[in-house]
């Protein structure tokens, strides 16, 4: 059933890599970003917070096939910029999970920020230091659970790359299937990388949620 396979193997394996690549870099900078919108929107004034919920809503509520597709095409043609398509994948996913993770961290904040500030300042420490030493740590701890969501669901948002020329692991299932005329066996293979994938990082997240969640302020990884 699966005898075509063999001669595809390195298609598919480029195809999961370029995955895992854009994957891991959209989640990590998108952490790192939307910590920073997170703080922006509670503690940086109402422009700034006006500012940043117009960013969320844009990546929010439009679909990220358009976002690849004006990055790839719209952005090069209004402005004398010029960058390689691994540019546009990396970019977008990480400014799409960036929306996404800001309402993760924001809520997080606000279920700890106002306890643990006046635990801090009652101890001698800077607002500032109370917010990087204890309540930015606590907050990262609460949020994993809706962080390994994003993981899977960037994962197979990963699929829109097909649509600005990339070979990511969709791609190599539609290739297998334009070049062998076999359908179902194709998209069982690819099927069952992305659930394995999934499957053996959603549960080692669990497994560190297990061990960093808070007392009292749990949250049922789903």
């Amino acid at each position: 059933m699966f005898e075509f396979l063999g001669p595809y193997l390195p298609t598919i394996a480029d195809g999961l890599v370029l995955t895992l690549e854009v994957t891991v870099f959209g989640l990590f900078a998108g952490l790192g970003l939307g910590t920073l919108l997170a703080l922006g929107d509670i503690y940086g004034g109402r422009v700034t917070s006006s500012v940043i919920r117009v960013y969320v809503e844009f990546f929010r509520g439009s679909p990220l096939i358009i976002q690849l597709i004006l990055a790839q095409y719209a952005v090069p043609a209004l402005l004398p910029l010029r960058y390689p398509p691994l540019v546009t994948a990396f970019t977008v996913f990480a400014l799409n999970s960036a929306a996404y993770q800001k309402g993760y961290i924001k809520g997080a904040l606000q279920t700890v920020a106002q306890d643990q500030m006046d635990a801090g300042l009652s101890v001698g420490m800077s607002g500032k230091q109370t917010l990087w030493h204890v309540i930015l740590p606590q907050a990262f701890r609460i949020v994993i659970p809706a962080w390994t969501n994003e993981f899977c669901s960037l994962t197979k948002s990963t699929s829109a790359l097909g649509f600005v020329g990339f070979m990511d692991l969709t791609g190599a299932g539609r290739s297998i299937v334009g070049s062998e005329y076999i359908v179902l066996p194709a998209w069982i293979i690819i099927a069952a990388i992305y659930l394995a994938w999934i499957t053996a990082f959603t549960k080692i997240a669990d497994i560190v949620y297990e061990k960093k969640k808070i007392p009292g302020l749990e949250i049922s990884p789903v």
